[in-house]
Order: structure tokens, then C-alpha cells, then sequence
């Protein structure tokens, strides 16, 4: 009696329930094609709610934050972005330091050697051809086995002999007050407005445009053989920048580029989601020791590092911030060539290739550059 009496109140609630469908299916009355049918709508529509609101609650999760553009509001200042210079040849120095230090008459393989560890590009074919730990008595006698970043100070040059002169819409200013010292994977460099150099309570130009002052202009009159990098404040250059930040200078070349920059406005509660549902992080929400403020470039050589240590038991000369017992002599060096794909390469968490997963989150505070136009001469 008490089971028909349960069976009785749950159909009696399923005829008079307001929720679509349910008296179809328990209606004795109905032809059993019809319960058919309506058990299966009813059947496939609560499925779809139900992935429709785990949809939601996963974008709860995961992506809590949206990106909109903001037209309420038409006065804003656009910051030009940071810009760093780093030098990636110097003949004439390297000749200086080597006939200095090995004597003129010297094996001049040694220049390739120097150049190839002072500009490091996260290989050292030359090195280990010519020095490497296991050519015993055949290793010229002055090679080097430790202390691979001393040639570094000696033959980057320093800020006055890079810069020439330094203009913002067409105001000139004292280039080495403003570009300060960043060191970076390929050593030191030279940064205007970026907020990892070592230093601190260094000066920011103010290079900003708006409907008064129109589209800025940077001019840079710089010497010798480098590299231009346009990042944002929290960037930094890397061996694995993309190419479209890069801009190479040479002597005697004029190049021009114009481009438009997106900046990313964060609403003060925007701090209150946590990191994994707004998958970003603040500039002090760092966990790195290579840069003292967190940006995705930054996370990515930090990863390099570590997964250098953990292969080689040593990092590069070059890494920064790292101390002299942990940087890698020539048997270091030789490890970091065999693995170089495995622990230098980035690659996507997907992809099958060899190479390195760091799992960086951006930075909150990016910026979005789109290169317009392009113009080289001379």
C-alpha cells in the first residue's frame, strides 16, 4: 500500500507540474507513440540544459573576464610603448679586447669565440669547436673554460656609444637619462619606459598621444649593429621575441615604422577575481627571479631557465639575475647545445614537435601593437 501510495504522489505531481512535457509521458490516456515522443524531447532538452549551464559555470571558472571597447569616453592618452636596443655585433670592439688580452699577432678563431659569447644566440657551435671540453691538448691554450660572461663588459658598448641622439615629436632629449640598462637573455640592453630595468626610481619620458598632440613620433639616431624592440612596459626582449617587434639597424639605414597601439584598461574589481578564472596576472603577482615584475615574456625565460638547471644542472652566462656558481662553464655550454631544442624551443602543449611547454598566463597590462607600415632606405 505505501509503495502504490509513492508511485501515485509522483505521477500525480508529474501531471500537474509546470514543467513542460511531463504529463505527456505519465498521461495514461495518451497514445504510447506520443509518451514516446515526449519522453525524448523532454530526455534531450534537459541534457542541453544541462550542458548549457555547465557551459556557463565553466566560463564562470575559466574565462570571467571580458574584453569590450570602450567609445563612452574619448579622451584617453595612449603611451607610446617601450622601446629597448640591444647590440648584437661589435667588430671593432672584439678585435680591441682580443689583441689586448691574447696579444696581436693571437689565433684569431678567438674573435669568433668571443663574438659568439657575448652576443649569444642560445648556441655555441664555434666554442665548443674550437675549445670544447673534449679536445684535451688540442684546445688552444688560451680558451676559457668558466667564467664565460667576463668578455661581456668589455666589449657591449656602453649607452654613449650607442646612442646618437634622441627625439619625441621633435623634441630632443638626453638619450641616457631615459634608456637605462635591462639585461636580458642576449646581455645587457638598453630600455626607455620599461618597468624591469634594475635600477630603480628611473626616470619615464612622458610619450603620450592624444586629440591635442596627435600621433607621436620617437626618432632614435643609434650606432653601430642592433636590434630595436617596440614591447610594452612589462616586456622584455628574449631569444624567442617575435619577429614582428624586431627591427634591425645597421649603419647608414633609415627605418621608419608607423603603427597603432591597443591598451588594455582593467576595472579595479577585475583584481578581486582570481587568477585562474581571469587567466592573467598583475605585474606584482610574480613568482619569477629573472625580472622583478611578471610579464608573459618574462615567464617564458624563466621557464628556459629552470629547464636548463634541470637538464644541465647550469644556465647560460647570460641568463639573468642568476649567480656566478650557477652559470654553466664549457661543459655546461656543451650540454645546453645537445638539448637545445628540448630546453630553448617553445612550443604549444598540442604540438608533437620537440621543444619546451611553459604554460605562461599574459599579463594583464599588455598592449597590442599592429605594424601599419614598414620603410627602409639607404
Amino acid at each position: 500500500m505505501g509503495k502504490h501510495k509513492k508511485v501515485s504522489i509522483f505521477k500525480n505531481y508529474l501531471l500537474n507540474t509546470s514543467f513542460h512535457g511531463f504529463r505527456f509521458i505519465v498521461d495514461d490516456k495518451r497514445h504510447w507513440s506520443e509518451r514516446i515522443f515526449w519522453t525524448i524531447c523532454v530526455t534531450l532538452s534537459w541534457i542541453a540544459a544541462s550542458l548549457l549551464i555547465y557551459s556557463a559555470y565553466d566560463d564562470f571558472l575559466h574565462n570571467a573576464i571580458s574584453f569590450v571597447v570602450d567609445t563612452s569616453f574619448l579622451e584617453w592618452d595612449t603611451h607610446f610603448p617601450t622601446v629597448v636596443i640591444c647590440e648584437t655585433d661589435n667588430e671593432d670592439n672584439i678585435a680591441t679586447v682580443t689583441d689586448r688580452v691574447f696579444g696581436d699577432p693571437h689565433d684569431y678563431n678567438l674573435d669568433e669565440i668571443v663574438k659568439e659569447l657575448v652576443f649569444y644566440k642560445g648556441l655555441s657551435l664555434y666554442t665548443l669547436q674550437i675549445c670544447g671540453p673534449n679536445l684535451g691538448d688540442q684546445r688552444d691554450k688560451n680558451c676559457f673554460i668558466k667564467n664565460l660572461s667576463y668578455y661581456h663588459d668589455e666589449v657591449k658598448s656602453s649607452c654613449k656609444d650607442i646612442f646618437h641622439g634622441c627625439q619625441w615629436n621633435e623634441v630632443k632629449f638626453d638619450c641616457c637619462t631615459y634608456f637605462n640598462e635591462i639585461y636580458t637573455e642576449m646581455g645587457r640592453c638598453y630600455g626607455i619606459n620599461t618597468m624591469q630595468s634594475r635600477k630603480k626610481d628611473v626616470p619615464f619620458y612622458k610619450m603620450v598621444s592624444n586629440k591635442k598632440s596627435g600621433p607621436g613620433k620617437l626618432l632614435l639616431e643609434v650606432k653601430g649593429i642592433t636590434n630595436l624592440y617596440t614591447l610594452g612596459t612589462l616586456e622584455i626582449p628574449s631569444l624567442s621575441s617575435f619577429a614582428g617587434d624586431t627591427i634591425s639597424l645597421s649603419p647608414h639605414i633609415h627605418f621608419r615604422r608607423t603603427f597603432a597601439i591597443k591598451e588594455i584598461d582593467n576595472q579595479p574589481e577585475v583584481r578581486d577575481v582570481s587568477i585562474d578564472q581571469r587567466n592573467c596576472r598583475f605585474p606584482e603577482e610574480t613568482y619569477l627571479d629573472v625580472f622583478p615584475y611578471y610579464s608573459y615574456s618574462a615567464c617564458c625565460v624563466q621557464c628556459r631557465k629552470d629547464a636548463q638547471f634541470k637538464k644541465c644542472g647550469c644556465v647560460h652566462h647570460l641568463m639573468p639575475n642568476t649567480p656566478f656558481e650557477k652559470q654553466c662553464d664549457l661543459k655546461g655550454i656543451k650540454c645546453l647545445n645537445k638539448y637545445y631544442n628540448e630546453i630553448s624551443i617553445l612550443k604549444a602543449s598540442w604540438s608533437n614537435r620537440i621543444g619546451l611547454v611553459c604554460g605562461c598566463l599574459p599579463s594583464c597590462n599588455e598592449i597590442e601593437l599592429s605594424t601599419i607600415r614598414d620603410e627602409k632606405r639607404g
